[in-house]
């Protein structure tokens, strides 16, 4: 096998601290059976990293998510979910013919098999999150969660599609039409599938320049918020809206959205919610019940939309705005998402 160092650059949380720490000597531990070692190509960051540095949606103190007999939440673990990576070392048990040395994948974050413990979902127990992660110079993942990179998809991009891509990807199935709140890292993806899957997609953004993406990338119309309520005003609807915000504005507005479609078995109206805030949403039960909206939390995806993700990526379909930037300024990009100052999607990459 070839040779590894023993330690590396890892950005780790740390409990109490909002930015990550940098630590350039983290142990490379042993490898288990299944798992492999991967010297990291690109690592996406994701704005859900900044509400697991704020807390957002974690108590720790009751729920924390278990690896082994250690509590990873609460003493610390090396983030980053989104991962594309070559392997250099295999553990006892992976099939050699399955997974090369030397050629690019992108992981997952977690699959059937991924379960939450001690009071935790299972997503908190995933890679990167809750589990260590690809905020490295080498990561280590389990086999089966490794999906082949095709030709012409640069490492950047397959970062982000074992994310951003799946994430995008699972929320559009079945729009007609679609309302997309949030053109960001993940939004400006979720354009384009909806666009693929033949849907007339509408989006909402407070950006110029990403309502002027939206719109590049195949959007009917761009919306600003007031411009967004005059036309609820004047009847506007669809029958899907995908809210990557989600804040009481947004979701109240795209109840209002929804809600006025007329009654139509069994495809219901719905509400898609895939971005974090730290807000409580409120509903009303005989709004939903009376307009059959049906609300959906879509959060990941399974591995086939991977592998999909990946193919339009291949072939053209869908075009990710992403740039690259070092290991090293990870906090330095998580502050600027802290800001909405972050047009698409950045990855970090590892010294060479």
């Amino acid at each position: 096998m070839t040779s590894t160092p023993q330690t590396m650059l890892a950005a780790r949380y740390v409990p109490g601290n909002e930015k990550l720490v940098l630590d350039r000597a983290y142990p490379i531990r042993e490898l288990k059976d299944n798992e492999v070692l991967l010297k990291m190509v690109a690592a996406g960051v994701c704005h859900s990293d900044t509400a697991l540095l704020s807390g957002v949606g974690l108590d720790t103190r009751t729920s924390p998510t278990l690896v082994g007999d250690r509590c990873l939440h609460r003493y610390g673990y090396v983030m980053g979910h989104e991962a594309c990576g070559m392997p250099v070392k295999l553990g006892a048990k992976v099939d050699k013919h399955q997974i090369h040395l030397g050629q690019l994948y992108s992981a997952l974050n977690l699959n059937g098999c991924t379960h939450g413990l001690n009071g935790a979902s299972a997503l908190l127990n995933s890679f990167g999150i809750g589990n260590h992660g690809s905020y490295a110079e080498y990561y280590i993942t389990t086999s089966d969660l490794l999906v082949p990179v095709p030709e012409g998809v640069p490492p950047a991009v397959a970062a982000i599609a074992s994310d951003a891509g799946v994430t995008a990807y699972h929320a559009v199935h079945h729009a007609a039409q679609v309302l997309i709140y949030g053109v960001g890292g993940v939004g400006h993806l979720a354009v384009q599938y909806a666009k693929h899957f033949g849907a007339t997609v509408y989006v909402c953004d407070f950006k110029p320049a990403a309502r002027q993406l939206a719109l590049e990338l195949g959007a009917t119309e761009a919306f600003d918020w007031i411009e967004l309520n005059k036309r609820l005003t004047a009847g506007f609807t669809v029958n899907t809206t995908i809210d990557f915000v989600a804040t009481n504005q947004t979701f109240t507005t795209a109840m209002a959205t929804v809600a006025r479609n007329a009654v139509d078995f069994p495809v219901s109206p719905r509400v898609v919610l895939v971005g974090i805030s730290a807000e409580n949403l409120v509903f009303n039960t005989l709004a939903i019940l009376s307009s059959e909206v049906q609300i959906i939390g879509s959060s990941y995806g399974p591995r086939s939309a991977l592998v999909a993700a990946l193919d339009l990526f291949a072939k053209g379909t869908v075009r990710a705005h992403v740039s690259e930037h070092p290991l090293e300024n990870v906090n330095q990009i998580i502050e600027e998402l802290r800001a909405s100052d972050v047009l698409g999607r950045k990855v970090v990459v590892a010294r060479m």
